[in-house]
């Protein structure tokens, strides 16, 4: 195991400038140190776990304490500076016993895991898409910052950590880049907005997060976890209530731009305020692409059941909605803009999820049905549908794409047998990519019946002629 350990510290190494080499060394030890964990002593009474750690580290400690190649030195300075206090003290023994010995030791080894925290600065979208936590680390030698991308779209959890250059690079590259606030902040109130962001990050099963998490995410709590300082934690997100929520309706219905409006604007609204404020974080007057984005083609599709009249009304009161908030926080222009134009991008998905037969009034699903694709998959007995290739597709066609094929796959299953289903997926993907101005000449939820019809037709499910039941 400390063979395995030690060949991945090197290869970590290799990959990364030299400049970089104690803060990669601490992030590999301190990951593999937590693999470990999780595997040789994850569960039984506390005792039994810290009888265990501290019979493997010193063990550890003894083998590595023998050695004499200079590998086996980084990996004991590195072990014996971010393990836990279960394990500290005989790697430290062993790290102090081999440094009285060894010929040389190359100074960046020498400022393992020895970084301080000096500052800390907040970075936030005015999107209110996420933010940003900059951790400065101002050493003469090896200045560097940690830097925690805290994603409010997806219930604000830790999305990304990575190492970055000096703060005040970090902080000129915000500023050229515009479109964020930045602040200032006591590093015990970064600590604490990182770790309760982390702790909604373990509440995943399979949390959506970068490669650099994994690496560098243990690192980050090992030093977050040893400031003299008490985190402090964030105050807590307020909840409106269902009456707040419907005096933002209707103020919202009260002002210019609610006129002309379908009547169904008022439950469109308030479905879109119970989404941002229930699944993601930051409030209903947020507006931003990306929340366009989740609430047209992810949440609204699986979570009501309504005809094509409904749907249809949604696109309008977005956008109106998306004026209105914008005003109301004195929003740039552009983000406006680049909001609205982001509803144009994912109607499809919309038009898509229309049912065919009019239900009178849309449907709520039950809270406990997350994908109403999926429950008709089960129906079927069809499984999950093939993933469309949307290499070469501009943002517009890999939207369309991304649900007209598994649309029609999903209904030419359902109507014709599972064996043509995947012909009605190709079909799909070859109108997006070879005649986009064919597929422009109708809405895009009349295409799905059409391509089910064109391979009953092929098939001669049905006569020359005949309609598709």
């Amino acid at each position: 195991m400390l063979e395995t350990l030690l060949e991945t510290l090197t290869l970590d190494l290799a990959a990364a400038p030299r400049s970089l080499h104690p803060v990669i060394a601490e992030a590999s030890v301190a990951r593999s140190a937590a693999m470990l964990a999780d595997q040789l002593w994850p569960a039984g009474r506390p005792d039994e776990i810290g009888e265990v750690e501290r019979f493997f580290w010193a063990d550890a400690a003894r083998v590595l304490g023998e050695r004499r190649d200079p590998e086996s030195f980084q990996l004991l300075t590195s072990l014996a500076r971010t393990v836990g206090p279960a394990g500290r003290l005989p790697l430290q023994r062993a790290h102090l016993s081999r440094l009285r010995t060894e010929d040389e030791v190359p100074d960046w080894v020498t400022r393992i895991a020895g970084f301080r925290l000096t500052s800390a600065i907040v970075s936030e979208d005015i999107t209110g898409d996420g933010l940003s936590v900059v951790l400065d680390y101002d050493d003469e030698q090896h200045p560097h910052t940690v830097v925690v991308f805290i994603d409010n779209n997806i219930g604000a959890i830790v999305k990304d950590v990575f190492v970055g250059p000096p703060v005040d690079r970090v902080l000129d590259a915000y500023q050229r880049g515009g479109r964020v606030t930045i602040r200032t902040v006591r590093p015990a109130t970064a600590a604490g907005i990182i770790l309760q962001a982390l702790g909604e990050t373990n509440d995943f099963d399979d949390p959506p997060v970068t490669e650099d998490f994994e690496f560098f995410s243990a690192l980050l709590v090992n030093r977050l976890t040893q400031l003299p300082e008490r985190p402090i934690r964030p105050p807590i997100r307020p909840l409106l209530s269902p009456r707040q929520r419907d005096q933002l309706v209707d103020g919202f219905l009260e002002s210019t731009f609610a006129a002309g409006l379908p009547e169904d604007a008022a439950d469109i609204v308030r479905l879109w305020i119970d989404h941002a404020v229930d699944h993601t974080v930051g409030g209903p007057l947020r507006v931003s692409a990306v929340l366009v984005e989740l609430f047209l083609a992810h949440w609204l599709p699986r979570k009501v059941l309504a005809d094509s009249t409904y749907f249809a009304a949604v696109p309008a009161v977005v956008k109106s909605w998306l004026g209105y908030a914008g005003d109301r926080t004195q929003l740039a222009h552009d983000v406006i803009e680049e909001a609205v134009d982001a509803v144009d991008v994912w109607t499809p998905a919309l038009e898509a999820a229309a049912i065919i037969d009019p239900v009178g009034e849309r449907v709520f699903l039950d809270d406990t049905t997350s994908d109403l694709e999926d429950a008709y998959r089960a129906l079927s007995g069809l499984g999950s549908p093939p993933q469309p290739d949307l290499q070469g597709l501009d943002k517009s066609q890999a939207a369309t794409l991304s649900v007209l094929a598994p649309h029609a796959w999903l209904m030419a299953g359902e109507t014709l047998g599972t064996a043509y289903a995947p012909d009605a997926f190709d079909i799909a993907e070859r109108l997006v990519r070879e005649a986009p101005d064919l597929l422009a000449k109708a809405r895009l939820s009349t295409w799905p019946r059409a391509i089910v019809w064109l391979l009953a037709h092929r098939h001669r499910l049905v006569g020359p002629g005949e309609p598709l039941t």
